[in-house]
């Protein structure tokens, strides 16, 4: 799955420095689901200080295995 976080240096490079993001699900909390981020790239504006992150998730298992 892609994915594409948007916001200021600080907001990405906290996304960014992570290689596992838990993501909580809307329909059935408290569940959370594991992604590991492979081949990230960030894109700045030309004009403004805001970042966009884009990067692929793979779910993870319990276990921390890729699913």
């Amino acid at each position: 799955m892609k994915i594409c976080f948007h916001g200021t240096a600080d907001e990405i490079s906290l996304v960014a420095g992570r290689p596992l993001l838990v993501l909580l699900t809307a329909h059935d909390l408290p569940h959370m689901r594991v992604f590991e981020l492979y081949h990230p790239r960030i894109h700045a504006h030309p004009h403004r200080e805001h970042y966009r992150l884009c990067a692929r998730l793979a779910e993870t298992t319990d276990e921390g295995r890729t699913a």
